[in-house]
């Protein structure tokens, strides 16, 4: 689950560069791919691209979603009564901490080209 997660966050950041034009739609686009592919920022993809940079990235972002989940599912196996409900309110309290350390290193990146 919390690969599909993912996968809704990049999906949301298309449909925006869709229905976005320009470079407010290209710039929200990239934040939803960088809430879902976290390692991004790590690799250096705003500043250098390369295929082997971003898929590199997706495999160890789809990692780090991997174990997440896994600890989420651990964290509220430990109840009696469990649901997607449940699963869901862990996963968000350990996904909280990578998406903001993302956006984090995403707006020190921007600071540091001289964006902002």
């Amino acid at each position: 689950m919390a690969l599909g997660v993912a996968a809704t966050f990049w999906l949301g950041g298309i449909i925006v560069s869709w229905v976005l034009p320009g470079p407010v739609g290209g710039a929200a686009s990239f934040v939803g791919l960088v809430l879902a592919v976290p390692a991004l920022p790590i690799f250096g993809v705003p500043s250098s691209g390369g295929s082997a940079r971003i898929l590199l990235a997706v495999l160890v972002s789809a990692v780090v979603w991997w174990f997440v989940g896994q600890v989420s599912a651990a964290r509220v196996a430990q109840r009696p009564v469990v649901g997607r409900r449940e699963w869901f309110g862990a996963f968000v309290s350990l996904a909280m901490g990578i998406w903001i350390g993302a956006l984090g290193g995403l707006a020190l990146g921007a600071i540091a080209l001289g964006a902002l």
